[in-house]
């Protein structure tokens, strides 16, 4: 019988990957217990975008994928349409893309960075970040919510989906305990991640919206590793003692 030691999430971008030297190193050691453990890649990327990177960066091959900054979930292939029908409830895509219309402030990422169940802006560097309260405001009479991260990203999620509430969702069908789950991340679109009760790691290269996040809400089950990218993954896995 498989006995699985921990399950193990973390983000792509600035985090797994960034240091190519860093990725191999953490690679070669969750290579030896990868029958041990459960891996789920969460990321604002695209599955096919995601794809593609860990095909270029000779990742290992994910249990599950949590694409889009939590607005799908894919294993083996195929979307987990459960959690598809659960994002839908109250859902008006339509209605919230005519709202934002009206901001000139959000110009619309290409086409492959939609979906039925997000709408990613990019935030003009000129524009006044308190705008976004604003529209955080508008966007609860919808049952919708904005994620902000990389100082630029600006991504409209239904108020049931995010990255953390995605993870969540699967280390309950898969059973494991939050002391036996650890996440990974490095910007604003990973908080979430941080606000399930497991533990985590905040790699050292972190964004600011990510540290001053930590510095208001952070607990002793979230580790801030001194190393960047890949290296604080394994710093963070050392301190909890996965490794």
């Amino acid at each position: 019988m498989k006995v699985i030691k921990f399950l193990f999430i973390t983000d792509l971008d600035n985090t797994l990957v960034g240091n190519r030297q860093a990725t191999d190193a953490l690679l070669h050691k969750l290579l030896l217990i990868r029958e041990q453990i459960y891996v789920i890649y969460a990321t604002g990327r695209s599955i096919h975008s995601a794809s593609d990177l860990k095909t270029d960066q000779g990742l290992l091959e994910p249990d599950y994928w949590v694409t889009g900054v939590g607005s799908e979930i894919y294993h083996r292939g195929q979307q987990d349409q459960t959690w598809a029908a659960r994002l839908s409830i109250d859902w008006n895509r339509a209605a919230i893309a005519d709202l934002l219309r009206a901001y000139d402030e959000l110009l619309p990422q290409p086409a492959a960075e939609q979906n039925p169940w997000k709408i990613s802006y990019f935030l003009k560097p000129t524009a006044d970040p308190t705008i976004l309260t604003r529209i955080e405001n508008q966007l609860a009479d919808f049952g919708a919510k904005l994620i902000f991260s990389s100082g630029q990203d600006v991504d409209i999620l239904p108020r049931s989906g995010d990255k953390g509430l995605a993870i969540t969702y699967l280390r309950e069908h898969l059973a494991m305990p939050p002391e036996k789950t650890v996440v990974c991340g490095d910007s604003g679109n990973d908080i979430s991640l941080f606000q399930q009760g497991t533990l985590g790691i905040i790699v050292g290269n972190a964004r600011a919206e990510l540290l001053d996040w930590y510095s208001r809400y952070g607990t002793p089950q979230q580790y801030v590793a001194n190393a960047p990218y890949a290296w604080g993954i394994l710093e963070g896995l050392q301190h909890f003692g996965f490794l």
